[in-house]
């Protein structure tokens, strides 16, 4: 097959699958264009028994149009999976594991077969010769001393505390962040678990009174509709309390005072968190070594706000 191809591994929902019972789907848009494939990761397992799949076509003339069609294909993968309630892990925000050049060129010389690496993402390749595709992975797990697990539990049990339903829920997302596959979500959960402890106090009678005469000049508005002032209001009754930022460094800074995190003192550490967050949420750029680099301070910040008086544990 000459030119060049593309190919999408990904993961689907382990909840949801599509009921093919065979291990390659072809579908051929026109006689011109290469067909495309579905087909399951394993060539002896059914696509509806794989949570991983691979999506492909082959004999493209370029590489720019192989790059082309995998963006139109692949957008309307991803809307047919949406509609039919399906997750996927298209890879986008999936981190990069790989075989060095090095590592590729010996698995070539044993197999005598080209071989590439099999990335969890959208891939461009020539066609021929055919490819092998080969992944590595490796499981990091940190492990923590037994004194240290013995000495923090002997004086958790110590202080009695009971947590409050703010402080439970909090844990749960906490613990939620763990299970993420992506650094966003993980930033997300992780800002969303300080927002659970945040309790807004009400502004300085000054701001107060401003903002009341808003909401009242608001009421009496004869060029505003019902709906609009319904919407308006709202919004203004919320602006008697303090932001969420402002609350959250009030937070950092009764409890983590001193404490710093990427250099940053926990109050402004907390601001530009949320800040991140934010931006996330609400679909503005953010580099993925911006994001990545705070997930750990992150989990840190939060774990030392949870923590309490155990974080003035001293450890061996």
């Amino acid at each position: 097959m000459a030119g060049f191809s593309f190919r999408v591994r990904f993961h689907r929902s382990p909840s949801d699958t599509i009921n093919f019972r065979a291990s390659t789907w072809e579908c051929k848009i026109n006689e011109n264009t290469p067909s495309l494939l579905l087909r399951a990761q394993k060539k002896d397992t059914d696509i509806n028994d794989s949570e991983i799949w691979v999506f492909q076509s082959n004999g493209w003339p370029s590489e720019d149009e192989a790059h082309k069609a995998a963006s139109m294909y692949l957008d309307a993968l991803a809307l047919t999976l949406v509609r039919l309630r399906i997750g996927a892990d298209f890879g986008n925000r999936a981190p990069i594991s790989c075989f060095t050049h090095y590592g590729l060129a010996m698995l070539e010389s044993k197999s005598g077969h080209r071989v590439l690496n099999d990335v969890h993402g959208l891939m461009v390749y020539k066609s021929e010769p055919t490819p092998y595709f080969v992944s590595g992975k490796a499981n990091c797990v940190l492990g923590k001393p037994q004194d240290q697990f013995e000495k923090i539990f002997s004086h958790a049990l110590a202080s009695n505390r009971i947590l409050t339903e703010r402080e439970r829920l909090s844990l749960e997302l906490f613990n939620t962040s763990f299970s993420q596959k992506s650094n966003e979500s993980r930033i997300i959960l992780l800002v969303m678990a300080i927002e659970a402890l945040l309790e807004p106090s009400p502004r300085s009678s000054v701001a107060a009174s401003y903002v009341e005469s808003i909401i009242e000049a608001t009421n009496s508005s004869k060029v505003l509709c019902s709906k609009e002032k319904k919407s308006l209001l709202g919004s203004l009754q919320r602006l008697q309390y303090e932001s969420i930022n402002q609350t959250g460094r009030k937070l950092a800074e009764d409890c983590l005072k001193g404490r710093t995190y990427m250099n940053k003192e926990a109050p402004s550490f907390f601001s530009y968190c949320y800040n991140l967050r934010s931006r996330l949420v609400h679909g503005t750029h953010s580099s993925q070594q911006e994001i990545g680099s705070a997930v750990t301070p992150l989990t840190m910040f939060v774990s030392d706000i949870l923590s309490g008086k155990l974080r003035e544990v001293q450890l061996p």
